[in-house]
C-alpha cells in the first residue's frame, strides 16, 4: 500500500514539475495553436522532464524572456514551452537563459555558437523529435537562449547579453537527430536558420570558418523570416565548404570550449587600498569632499551620520558615499525593481555633478561606491527599507558622463550589492514588474 502511495506522490510530482515549464493552451490566442498545444500537451510535459533531467555544463532556465539575471529569474515566470508561429510556420518554441559567461578574447562568435548548439540545442532537439516529428502540421522547432559575453567598450571591462535563436524545419530535425557525427550535422544544419544578437549566423560544427577567397565578400542573407529576423541562404558553394571540415565529436572538443569560462573581476585594481592608502587620499580629496557635501545635499540626501570615506572593496580603493534614496509611494516591493527605480531616478542623476569634483586624469582611486538606503514614502515603519549599493568605477562613469555609455553598461561595468549580496540589475526588466 505505501509503495503504491509513493509512486502516486512521485507521478503527481513529475507532472507538476513539467506542467511547470510548458505554457497553457488557454493563454495562446490563435486557435491552430492553441489546439497543437492542447493535443501535444503530454508530449510537451514529456520534453518539459527531459529537458530538466538534463545536465547542462551551467545553470538552464525555461524563461519567457530573454537576459535577465538570475536572481530574478528563478522568481518569474517559467513556462517557455509553446507553439507560435515564424513567418506563417507553426513553430514548437523554447525560450530559456543559459548562465554561462564567455570571454570575448578566448571564446570568438563562432564558437560560442557551436556550443550553444552542441550543450543545449542538440541535447534539446533529442528530447522533442521523439514525440512530435510525425505531425505534420508542426513546421519546425526553434530555440531562444541568452548567455553572457565578457568584453571590453571603450577600455571598460563588462559583461554584456547576447542572444542566439535557431529555426529547426521538423524533417530536417529528425535527420539532424539521427546524423552519426557533427560534420554530418554541420552538412544538414546549413538548411536550419541561426542568429545571433538579432543577426543572421552561420554554424560551424567542425573546424574553423573557412576563409573566404581574396576580395570576395561574404554574400547578405536574404530576408525570409521577416518577423524575426532575416535568413541565411544556403548556396552550392558553401555546402562544398563543408565537405573538407574535418570529423568532430564530442570528446575531441578542447577543453577550453567544453565549459565556459569563469566570470572574471568586473573591475581591476589600480589603485593603493591599504590603510595608509585611504588615509592619504581621505586628506588629498577632503576639500573637494567637504565642497560636494554642501553643494550637492539638497539632491544626493546624504546621510549626515556617515561622511563620505574611502573603503576597501575587492583590493580597490573606492570612495563611499551614503546616501539616502526615497520612491513614491504605492511601489512594488519587489527589491529589483526598487534598486533599479533607485539608480535610474536618484544615483543616476549624481554621477556626472558629482566627477566634477574630481578632474584629474588619475584622482588615486578606482570609482564610487554609492551606497544607498531606499526607502518608501510614507512607509512609516519602513516595511520595504533595502539597502543597496552600486559600486562604479571611474573609466565606466566617464563614459556615461560624456553620453557614450547607456545606463544599464554603466552597471553592467561595476558590482551591485542588494541587501549585501551581489546582484545583477537589468533595468527595464525590473522596472515593468
Amino acid at each position: 500500500m505505501r509503495a503504491s502511495s509513493l509512486l502516486f506522490t512521485a507521478a503527481v510530482l513529475w507532472t507538476s514539475c513539467a506542467a511547470a515549464q510548458v505554457l497553457s493552451p488557454m493563454e495562446i490566442k490563435d486557435p491552430a495553436l492553441r489546439s497543437l498545444q492542447q493535443r501535444h500537451m503530454p508530449e510537451l510535459k514529456a520534453i518539459a522532464a527531459s529537458i530538466g533531467e538534463h545536465k547542462f555544463p551551467y545553470a538552464f532556465y525555461f524563461s519567457r524572456k530573454l537576459d535577465i539575471e538570475e536572481p530574478e529569474q528563478k522568481q518569474l515566470d517559467q513556462r517557455s514551452i509553446r507553439f507560435e508561429m515564424y513567418e506563417n510556420r507553426h513553430a514548437l518554441v523554447i525560450t530559456g537563459n543559459y548562465y554561462a559567461s564567455y570571454s570575448d578574447q578566448l571564446v570568438d562568435a563562432d564558437h560560442r555558437l557551436r556550443q550553444t548548439y552542441i550543450y543545449l540545442v542538440l541535447p534539446m532537439l533529442r528530447a522533442v523529435v521523439p514525440g512530435l516529428q510525425n505531425d505534420p502540421a508542426i513546421d519546425a522547432f526553434a530555440f531562444e537562449f541568452s548567455h553572457h559575453v565578457r568584453r571590453k567598450v571603450i577600455g571598460v571591462s563588462g559583461e554584456f547579453p547576447e542572444n542566439v535563436v535557431f529555426v529547426i524545419p521538423r524533417e530536417l530535425a529528425s535527420r539532424v537527430v539521427g546524423a552519426q557525427d557533427l560534420t554530418s550535422q554541420q552538412s544538414l544544419m546549413l538548411d536550419a536558420e541561426v542568429y545571433r544578437s538579432g543577426e543572421p549566423a552561420l554554424l560551424w560544427l567542425a573546424g574553423d570558418r573557412p576563409a573566404l577567397p581574396e576580395g570576395r565578400r561574404e554574400e547578405k542573407p536574404a530576408a525570409m523570416l521577416a518577423s524575426v529576423h532575416p535568413a541565411v541562404p544556403v548556396t552550392p558553394a558553401l555546402r562544398s565548404l563543408t565537405s573538407s571540415l574535418p570529423a568532430l565529436d564530442h570528446a575531441s572538443v578542447p577543453p577550453e570550449l567544453r565549459a565556459p569560462i569563469p566570470h572574471a573581476p568586473a573591475t581591476a585594481t589600480l589603485h593603493d587600498s591599504s590603510p595608509e592608502g585611504l588615509k592619504s587620499l581621505q586628506e588629498r580629496h577632503q576639500p573637494a569632499i567637504e565642497k560636494l557635501v554642501q553643494e550637492h545635499n539638497a539632491d544626493a540626501h546624504f546621510v549626515s551620520y556617515a561622511p563620505p570615506s574611502f573603503i576597501t572593496f575587492k583590493q580597490g580603493a573606492y570612495l563611499q558615499l551614503a546616501l539616502t534614496s526615497t520612491l513614491d509611494a504605492g511601489l512594488s516591493d519587489s527589491q529589483y525593481k526598487l534598486a533599479a527605480l533607485a539608480f535610474d531616478r536618484h544615483v543616476a542623476h549624481l554621477v556626472r555633478p558629482l566627477l566634477a569634483y574630481f578632474k584629474d586624469a588619475d584622482p588615486g582611486f578606482d570609482g564610487i561606491n554609492f551606497s544607498t538606503t531606499v526607502k518608501i514614502a510614507g512607509d512609516a515603519g519602513n516595511t520595504h527599507t533595502l539597502a543597496v549599493e552600486f559600486i562604479l568605477p571611474f573609466a565606466a562613469m566617464n563614459c556615461f558622463q560624456q553620453y557614450d555609455c547607456t545606463g544599464q553598461q554603466l552597471l553592467n561595468s561595476g558590482i551591485i550589492l542588494i541587501n549585501g549580496e551581489r546582484a545583477g540589475l537589468e533595468l527595464q526588466a525590473a522596472e515593468a514588474r
